[in-house]
């Protein structure tokens, strides 16, 4: 009797089968999170490590240079006219040597237009398909780590970019108050239009003597998610980040008006909302790697429908860390910038020169 009693008490009972594999199931849920959040960070962290490097990048490139590297260069249209839809160059071809794809640079032709489907788009037959196609895990946010099917800016199957250059306000910004009437360009990476420049890019060759609000004061570099629709469908279901809104161009307008007439437009345009952060090595505005200091992160984007022409499509940075994003400072340090900053600061941040101090962190 003994020795069957003490079999019976070495056996699970089902009730007690049944507590166990509750607790474990409570274990599970709240360990769950926890690492779920670790992960978060730890995507976030490496998100910011990728920033200062293409940073500290730029650094070297205008230590080399005596000037930052310039978006939308390349030969223009055959023609001379130089339109956007000629194909440009985004600034993270020039980068290349400076992060360690030599090779890379090395095979772009850069004697050609960057596309030759309707200009932006870059086909499989294109001396630079290979080059285009490539995937550089540098511009690559693990957050989002967007897909690779391309269909939309060419058979090329372009790479995308994660990563975007503050050009600043947007060309027809007047400033805070009309004091920047003359809607001179205050980013800090230029654009160019080298065969038929437009008078509000300026002087392209932007260096850290003309960062006169301190290059601590000045945003560089931030994160924007990519589109990866391929269909009317896919983009209209996408990211409402995504969703590219039309903001009929004025005469020149303090920044705060353009904002509200973005957010308060609904007028969604498919075609301007296709393309964003598709082709890292495009500088076809709709489709590069830069954004503008209007609406703060992770808010809604937009469009004038002269951004083609004046280069500067409303591209708000976005990214899918919680609550807001990494961007990179002129100083190459990098900060997570939260969804509720104020849009004073936020502006302030994004100009080089307009005399006024941005905050440290949110």
């Amino acid at each position: 009797m003994s020795t069957n009693n003490n079999v019976c008490r070495q056996a699970f009972t089902l009730v007690e089968l049944l507590v166990v594999i509750a607790i474990i199931g409570i274990l599970i849920g709240i360990l769950l999170p926890a690492v779920q959040s670790v992960r978060q960070t730890a995507r976030r962290v490496e998100c910011a490590n990728k920033l200062r490097q293409i940073t500290l990048a730029v650094h070297s490139f205008e230590s080399s240079r005596q000037h930052f590297p310039v978006s939308q260069v390349g030969p223009g249209a055959s023609d001379g006219a130089g339109g956007f839809q000629a194909g440009y160059y985004s600034w993270l071809v020039p980068l290349l040597p400076f992060v360690e794809q030599s090779n890379l640079h090395s095979s772009f032709d850069l004697t050609v237009n960057n596309g030759d489907g309707g200009g932006f788009r870059i086909s499989d037959t294109h001396p630079n398909a290979v080059a285009a196609a490539t995937s550089v895990d540098l511009f690559l946010c693990p957050s989002d780590n967007p897909s690779t099917r391309n269909f939309v800016t060419g058979s090329a199957n372009p790479a995308p970019s994660n990563y975007a250059g503050n050009i600043g306000w947007p060309s027809l910004a007047s400033g805070f108050s009309n004091e920047n009437r003359a809607k001179s360009f205050n980013g800090v990476i230029p654009l160019e239009r080298p065969a038929n420049p437009i008078a509000w890019h300026g002087n392209p060759r932007i260096s850290f003597g003309q960062i006169a609000d301190g290059t601590s004061n000045t945003a560089m570099v931030s994160e924007r998610l990519v589109q990866t629709g391929n269909s009317v469908q896919e983009i209209r279901r996408s990211d409402p980040r995504l969703g590219s809104r039309h903001v009929i161009p004025g005469a020149a307008e303090p920044l705060n008006s353009i904002a509200n007439r973005l957010l308060s437009s609904t007028d969604q345009h498919v075609i301007e909302s296709a393309f964003t952060g598709r082709s890292w090595s495009s500088g076809y505005p709709l489709t590069a790697p830069t954004y503008v200091h209007i609406l703060g992160p992770n808010a809604v984007l937009g469009h004038f429908s002269s951004s083609e022409r004046e280069g500067d499509f409303l591209v708000s940075p976005s990214s899918n860390h919680v609550g807001g994003i990494n961007l990179a400072r002129a100083d190459g340090s990098v900060t997570f910038v939260g969804d509720d900053i104020e849009r004073e600061a936020w502006w302030a941040l994004g100009s080089r020169n307009d005399g006024r101090v941005s905050p440290s962190s949110n």
